[in-house]
C-alpha cells in the first residue's frame, strides 16, 4: 500500500503542537485523523482515538 506521507506529517505536526501546548485546530486534527483511519486500516484504531479526543476537547 502506498502511504500519503503528507497526511501523516500534518498529523504529526498537530500532535507535536498539542504536546507542546501550542494552539492548533482541533477540527482539522479530527478530520485528518479520520481521513488517515479510512485510508490506512492498520492504524485506524489509533486514529479513531485521536479523532475522539479532538472532538471531546479532552487533553490526555
Amino acid at each position: 500500500m502506498k502511504y500519503r506521507w503528507d497526511e501523516f506529517n500534518q498529523l504529526r505536526d498537530i500532535l507535536e503542537a498539542e504536546i507542546n501546548g501550542h494552539h492548533f485546530d482541533r477540527q482539522q486534527a479530527r478530520n485528518l485523523a479520520l481521513t488517515v483511519a479510512s485510508r490506512h486500516p492498520g492504524c485506524a484504531q489509533t486514529m479513531h482515538r485521536i479523532a475522539e479526543r479532538m472532538e471531546d476537547g479532552a487533553r490526555h
